[in-house]
């Protein structure tokens, strides 16, 4: 009795090892198909870009609109 309980277990470890064991090979290959090299000056470019002015704008009218509604309720 002790041997088929010690087999049901060890099937039940293995069948778990196996599984993880294809999960991580399945992380790992499409892991490749996923990650891009980064291009460190279009990266800068668009942080640049985020921080002028034009892209600015709108967040200005928001606080200018957010003032006047403040100011109209005293």
């Amino acid at each position: 009795m002790m041997l088929a309980a010690t087999s049901v277990t060890s099937l039940f470890f293995a069948a778990i090892s196996i599984s993880a064991a294809a999960a991580l090979a399945y992380l790992v290959a499409t892991d490749s198909r996923r990650s891009r090299p980064v291009d460190g000056a279009a990266q800068f470019r668009r942080h640049l870009d985020a921080l002028s002015d034009d892209s600015r704008g709108h967040l200005r009218e928001q606080i200018r609109i957010a003032r006047e509604q403040r100011e109209a309720g005293r």
